[in-house]
């Protein structure tokens, strides 16, 4: 029997007494992604999932994206990422710690990623959480003359053009000029209204975003600093600690998330250190959705 449990945090809930290795009602479907929607992300727990079936469950969020870095995506599924740092791309420190910053999927696209999920298959003994944070209460907490004044802005974002804080990595590097050019500067509103649910978020203040319409770059930065601190003070984030078959999703269109730092890679696939997750992203509607 289904069971949606909220973390206690400002974002999150526990879902529980499912099998994605059975078949999804619409009934069911639709009770996630209004709990989605609700929560701002889910952990749907104790799945044993083959990539097909995890593939399967995913398309029901809407199109899976290839990522822009092409070398990370996994051969068999072009859509699927391998992320941790248990394979030999993970050497590599600025791959392996590529998500250890603060940032949004997709706000660089034209047709925004909507949904990120990420399987658990293997967890460290200590760390490797992943940190999600609210950006609906994050808007909410805004003074509402700022919030009127931040209306009527857009912002210009490139894929990690934007700047960081001492405690981030650098994102993922693109390493090709096909890479590079694969998505064009694209233009996001600061304020986002959801499409679906309708409400109200701050969007995709880190990582890509490198200007403000009418601003000055010295504005630009002061004004984006101002919003990342914001949104990621401790009352809006809620960190979560992976089990083996954790099922984390989140709604790109209302929070941003980051990792927490992983020190080294993994000597073997069973070192206490590994971690590795299997992620899928999602852009346009849920099927559920559409079809109602």
């Amino acid at each position: 029997m289904l069971v949606i449990e909220p973390t206690g945090s400002s974002c999150g809930a526990l879902v529980k007494g499912i099998d994605l290795n059975k078949t999804i009602s619409a009934t069911l479907m639709e009770k996630l992604v209004w709990a989605l929607y609700q929560h701002r992300c889910l952990v749907i727990k104790n799945q044993e999932l083959t990539k097909e079936s995890y593939y399967q469950f995913a398309s029901q969020w809407g199109e899976l994206i290839q990522h822009v870095l092409d070398y990370l995506r996994m051969p068999d599924y072009p859509e699927m990422m391998a992320i941790g740092n248990t394979e030999e791309k993970d050497k590599d420190d600025a791959v392996r710690n590529g998500a250890a910053v603060w940032h949004t999927d997709g706000p660089y696209i034209e047709d925004p990623t909507t949904m990120t999920m990420l399987y658990a298959i293997q967890v460290p003994k200590n760390g490797g959480e992943t940190l999600v944070t609210d950006m609906v209460a994050a808007y909410e907490a805004l003074d509402p003359n700022l919030k009127s004044n931040l209306e009527k802005l857009t912002a210009k974002h490139y894929y990690g053009r934007a700047q960081f804080d001492p405690d981030e990595h650098r994102p993922v590097p693109i390493r090709t000029k096909e890479q590079a050019t694969t998505n064009a500067v694209c233009e996001k509103p600061l304020i986002l209204t959801h499409p679906i649910s309708g409400h109200k978020a701050l969007y995709a203040v880190a990582h890509s975003p490198f200007e403000i319409i009418g601003k000055t770059k010295e504005e630009t930065l002061s004004l984006l600093s101002m919003l990342k601190t914001h949104a990621t003070k401790s009352q809006f984030v809620y960190s979560h600690r992976y089990e083996v078959g954790d099922i984390l999703l989140f709604d790109n269109l209302s929070t941003m998330h980051r990792a927490k730092e992983q020190t080294d890679a993994a000597d073997t696939p069973d070192s206490d250190n590994a971690r590795l997750l299997w992620r899928l992203s999602a852009k346009g509607t849920p099927k559920v959705i559409t079809k109602s």
